[in-house]
């Protein structure tokens, strides 16, 4: 969307949401503000901030965006910058597991816009199994119920869009909305190893173990959790406990799995 209309449809947006859209968008503009994205109102509180989820913090992004339009540029511009920082074994897992099949097309057109300059392309991996729209539409759902606004989304449609069968208007990405990455790591001490690892299956250990409920209980466990097979996430515990940033607590009836620092 061109920026005059997407500042029209969260206009539009302001005055249609629900109350608990309202919260739950307030609540994902706050995390976006946290890692980086200068969206108003005062600077996140404190100079280090805990861990964030960063794999679901886009899950939720794919969900609540029809109801915000500037989150996809925003997130988009992010991606392309940091895409490195996000944990690509286990955000695949996710997708698999979490994400509603008709949200697809719009997360496929979210990650095909950050990585469109990229090579190699930095989501390939995650793309691949994701499906474009049965029957075209806009992303927006503002833009949904108004012909004229749909018409001018139609008729600008770009590449991105039509790979997906989506109507989105192609626009330059927005690297002044973030915050230098300086700023991003020195709050973020977590970020700096998902940064070292490039999103590679250790980060998706790291990020299962703080964040996923049983993730720790055994390595099929982990293994599951973090989205790779288990030789696999063994090889990356060797390297993860030599390092000491996870402990294994062997027993006969298999290993529990400690993170010891996410830093």
């Amino acid at each position: 969307m061109a920026k005059a209309d997407m500042a029209k449809a969260d206009m539009a947006k302001a005055d249609m949401a629900d109350p608990a859209i309202e919260t739950a968008l307030d609540a994902i503009v706050a995390d976006w503000r946290n890692v980086g994205v200068l969206y108003g109102g005062p600077d996140p509180r404190g100079k280090r901030a805990r861990p964030v989820d960063l794999e679901r913090v886009l899950l939720e992004t794919t969900r609540l965006m029809a109801h915000m339009p500037r989150l996809f540029n925003t997130t988009a511009s992010w991606l392309s910058t940091f895409g490195d920082l996000v944990a690509k074994h286990r955000f695949r897992r996710l997708v698999a597991d979490d994400l509603a099949a008709e949200l697809q097309p719009a997360l496929g057109a979210l990650l095909d816009t950050a990585q469109e300059t990229q090579k190699p392309k930095e989501f390939a991996s995650i793309v691949a199994h994701l499906r474009p729209a049965e029957k075209p539409e806009s992303i927006f759902a503002v833009m949904r119920g108004n012909e004229v606004l749909t018409t001018h989304a139609k008729q600008r449609t770009g590449a991105i869009g039509k790979r997906w069968r989506v109507y989105l208007i192609d626009e330059p990405l927005r690297p002044k909305v973030l915050r230098p990455a300086s700023w991003i790591m020195k709050r973020h001490p977590d970020f700096v190893l998902r940064a070292d690892f490039k999103g590679d299956l250790r980060a998706s250990v790291m990020a299962s173990l703080a964040f996923d409920e049983g993730a720790g209980d055994s390595e099929l466990a982990l293994a599951r959790a973090a989205g790779g097979s288990r030789a696999q996430v063994r090889k990356a515990l060797d390297h993860l406990e030599m390092t000491g940033r996870v402990r294994r607590d062997r027993a006969k009836t298999g290993s529990r799995l400690t993170l010891v620092k996410f830093a």
